[in-house]
């Protein structure tokens, strides 16, 4: 098999719409790190079951990431399409940006990370931190919060 040596892969700007046979194989052990960035026709992610860190980033058909059983960090910028996260059972961390978001996904219950990262829209976050909206119940399992939000760029001069 080539490349099993890979630890840590990049794939930036591309037109793929799913992986290539054999890059998310359960032999290929040494990769950690799979970063997808401004991928406009990806729509899952799956199998990489030996990857530990995993970045998506402007990836606005993306629809499933599961299958990742040694994830322990995910960061998701800007993928408003994601509708299932599983298959992630050691998930420490999970960082979620998007400032236009008005929902908390629906996938987050679904999961049992330690620590949410959260940069949303001020109303989302205005709601969360009132502790009023019924988008508190999909992270009230989690115990550690830094949430925040994007200011919006004024007009006015």
């Amino acid at each position: 098999m080539a490349m099993q040596a890979l630890e840590g892969l990049k794939i930036i700007k591309c037109k793929l719409s799913c992986f290539p046979p054999g890059l998310a194989n359960n032999k290929r052990h040494a990769l950690r790190e799979l970063t997808l960035r401004e991928l406009n026709n990806l729509t899952s992610v799956e199998n990489f079951t030996s990857v530990v860190k995993l970045v998506v980033f402007d990836c606005p058909k993306l629809k499933r990431i599961s299958g990742i059983s040694r994830l322990h960090k995910i960061r998701i910028v800007r993928c408003p399409k994601l509708e299932v996260l599983q298959g992630v059972p050691v998930l420490d961390s999970i960082e979620l940006e998007d400032g236009t978001i008005e929902r908390l996904p629906g996938y987050l219950p679904c999961v049992n990370p330690r620590f949410l990262k959260l940069i949303c829209s001020k109303e989302l976050h205005d709601s969360i931190i009132s502790g009023s909206s019924s988008e508190c119940e999909k992270i009230s399992h989690i115990t550690k919060h830094d949430i925040n939000y994007v200011e919006e760029d004024s007009d006015e001069d």
